[in-house]
């Protein structure tokens, strides 16, 4: 990518400095700390959105006529950058990418490469099994008529779209004595052995239209009911307790627990025929386990909603994952962030982000834009991306989620007592923020 870049802008030198992902982000701190005494601090680096308000007062956003410069007049969108992005970039980029800056006027701080989101990775292999296990077992007990013996297999086969279809599939894909558990369905209801239970649960919620935040940002509001007084339901309970379902040995959804491995682990030793995780999973995935390459299919994250439902706008959400590239304001020389601004945007664009895009396995964040069919998944995902606003302590909060879910699972508290704790843990991170999004997007709701 610097490579192309360099060709076309001659006057511009990129050197490109990897570093150790485990000490990545003590680096960055300390170059940006030490400022102009730190001749090889970087011009550009990369952090996930949601860690933008933490870095957004040490950064340079991008200049309003970011996206009017170009020679190539096809790129000369004739609007400031942050309404460029609303038109150009899915939802969720300019939702988390754009805040306030130290006067309250919105701009543009960082813009991502790929946009990735949860989706259900599933075990062909499985599936196939079971369906060899039900027929057998019923030329043997005839349980099931020959058309309904059909429907099943039918829905065990299909890649669920909703909730509600994959709870129906859940019982046949499931093999367990009691409460001990040698294949599961899935991999939910619990917290510290599902990699992404927190942004899972925080889908769920998303999706039934839960307001995670206070309009303001300043607060919590994912325990709080909605509604009158005659009709108030509790729309972040709901989402928990159906989530808690799949890991409570009295539920007829009963299919995974603490004492089972990873969940990642699980897939790949052929126990789970399905977990929910980012599109970023595969290439692990594949490498650690190559037999699995012919068995994986990848489908949508399920909805509370049939996603091809005219009812369904607004209400279908996946949670979103992207890094985006930034451009600090330590070295404080107008010239060299305009010039690492304008390879920001190169290799966030159409143009720039095509190897990137390929190699990765990975969707591009610009509307309209299609990926490799294996991975169709994610792209019809992309309008639905979301995300909720967590403050300068993001990794804090997706934690509370997980202490949250581990409580109520292990009947240490309630459902709402640990709802309450998580909203007032969450509260007191997101109080002591300084830098906020434009709008909290707080809600389902779409913006």
């Amino acid at each position: 990518m610097v490579k192309q870049y360099g060709s076309m802008n001659k006057n511009v030198k990129i050197e490109v400095v990897s570093k150790d992902p485990r000490t990545y982000e003590e680096d960055v701190l300390q170059a940006l700390a030490a400022h102009q005494s730190v001749q090889n601090a970087p011009d550009i680096f990369s952090i996930d959105v949601e860690d933008l308000p933490k870095y957004a007062p040490q950064l340079a956003p991008a200049s309003d006529d970011l996206f009017n410069t170009s020679q190539n007049k096809n790129e000369n969108t004739g609007k400031n950058a942050v309404d460029s992005i609303s038109d150009v970039y899915e939802n969720v980029v300019a939702k988390s990418a754009v805040l306030q800056d130290a006067s309250g006027n919105p701009k543009l701080y960082g813009l991502p490469i790929a946009l990735d989101t949860l989706a259900l990775y599933i075990n062909r292999s499985l599936i196939d099994k079971t369906v060899q296990n039900l027929k057998s077992a019923n030329k043997i007990d005839s349980k099931y008529s020959a058309s309904e013996l059909s429907s099943i297999i039918k829905q065990i086969q299909t890649p669920p779209k909703t909730w509600t279809e994959l709870t129906k599939i859940v019982p046949f894909l499931t093999s367990k004595d009691g409460d001990e558990i040698s294949q599961s369905a899935i991999a939910l209801g619990t917290g510290a052995n599902v990699e992404r239970s927190y942004d899972i649960l925080s889908s769920m919620m998303l999706q039934n239209g839960t307001q995670m935040t206070s309009a303001d940002m300043g607060s919590a509001a994912f325990n709080l009911s909605s509604g009158s007084a005659a009709s108030s339901s509790t729309p972040g309970l709901r989402a928990l307790d159906f989530y808690l379902q799949f890991s409570n040995p009295q539920s007829a959804l009963y299919s995974w627990n603490s004492k089972m491995p990873n969940d990642v682990e699980a897939f790949e030793q052929g126990q789970v025929a399905m977990i929910i995780h980012y599109g970023d999973l595969y290439r692990f995935l594949i490498s650690e386990a190559p037999s699995l390459k012919s068995s994986i299919d990848v489908a949508p994250l399920p909805q509370i909603i049939d996603p091809n439902s005219p009812l369904a706008s607004g209400k279908v959400k996946t949670t979103a994952r992207m890094q985006v590239q930034v451009a600090p304001s330590a070295k404080g020389d107008a010239a060299r962030q305009k010039a690492a601004w304008n390879f920001i945007k190169y290799v966030s664009g159409k143009q720039g982000a095509t190897t990137y895009l390929s190699a990765m396995k990975l969707t591009s964040p610009i509307k309209g834009t299609r990926g490799n069919p294996k991975f169709e998944a994610f792209a019809t995902e992309k309008p639905w991306a979301d995300l909720w606003y967590k403050g300068h302590r993001s990794l804090e909060i997706d934690q509370i989620f997980i202490s949250m879910i581990e409580n109520a699972s292990s009947k240490k508290s309630s459902s709402q007592e640990a709802l309450d704790q998580a909203a007032k843990d969450t509260s007191t991170i997101l109080q002591s923020a300084k830098t906020k999004w434009v709008s909290s997007g707080g809600s389902g709701e779409s913006n």
